[in-house]
């Protein structure tokens, strides 16, 4: 059995048909994959104030929802309409039909997203090409690799325009998905290293094949969570940015409709 063969999203009691704030990513619905990390912990925090509406999942369920709690609290009391929705998922079982119930529960719930942003990402091993273990190399490109691409091709109906006008409220921008990624390491980055690699060259294809949806990466190099710090045991933690110094960029990105199949790499100098 999958991780989420029975699937629902849950939404805190809160009162509906209050007006929104004029913020930057008001009237935008928000799905943040890997939303219990560092990094996603982060950005959730970031586009909620600046009035987005929440679609948050992560593994463990008792980190999503003490994470939508401290979200909600944030909220005043003309705004817990929009209070995050939030689903427990483990990827790593999933099957086909896992993701279209997901999908299909989305669009009952929100009807559409406006930005997909992938946070997610699991460590695989550290150790050189040659001694690695063959299921755990399988597992770190399918949760680095496979599972975004997945979600992302599941949830495109909920991205891309309609050909006819059927949503209640026009869009305001184009939509968009992000990718987290991360530049790898010359050796002994394993199945994670080469992941992202080939996630780089899934932006740039995609990109490509649509102008429907714009589709970028965001490479915030050496930054604290609990991944870098096992990828990296002997870093300092003074030595890494945290995540909200990657905000600003991250608004320019998402702000930026000119911007598309591009990857913008900060901390250039650091692996």
């Amino acid at each position: 059995m999958s991780g989420i063969a029975s699937i629902k999203l849950l939404r805190q009691n809160v009162p509906m048909n209050t007006p929104r704030p004029a913020l930057l990513f008001a009237d935008q619905t928000i799905v943040i994959n890997g939303a219990t990390g560092s990094i996603g912990q982060a950005v959730a925090f970031d586009l909620q104030r600046q009035g987005a509406q929440l679609i948050l999942f992560g593994r463990k369920s008792d980190r999503l929802n003490h994470l939508a709690d401290a979200l909600t609290q944030e909220l005043s009391d003309a705004d817990r309409h929009r209070a995050p929705l939030i689903q427990t998922v483990d990827f790593s079982g999933a099957a086909i039909e896992d993701y279209q119930t997901l999908t299909h529960a989305i669009a009952s719930a929100v009807g559409r997203i406006d930005i997909l942003i992938h946070a997610m990402g699991q460590g695989g091993q550290l150790r050189p090409l040659a001694h690695s273990d063959l299921l755990e190399f399988q597992t770190s490109l399918h949760l680095n690799l496979t599972v975004p691409f997945a979600l992302t091709r599941s949830l495109w109906l909920l991205l891309e325009p309609a050909a006819e006008p059927t949503q209640p409220e026009p869009r305001t921008r184009k939509p968009q998905i992000l990718f987290f990624t991360d530049r790898g390491t010359p050796a002994f980055g394993n199945a994670y290293t080469l992941a992202h690699a080939a996630l780089a060259r899934m932006i740039e294809q995609w990109a490509c094949e649509t102008t429907a949806v714009r589709i970028n990466g965001l490479d915030p190099g050496p930054t604290h969570s609990g991944l870098r710090q096992y990828r990296f045991p002997g870093e300092a933690k003074a030595e890494r940015a945290t995540a909200d110094d990657l905000l600003p960029a991250l608004h320019e990105l998402l702000l930026d409709e000119t911007c598309h199949g591009q990857i913008i790499r900060l901390q250039p100098d650091r692996i």
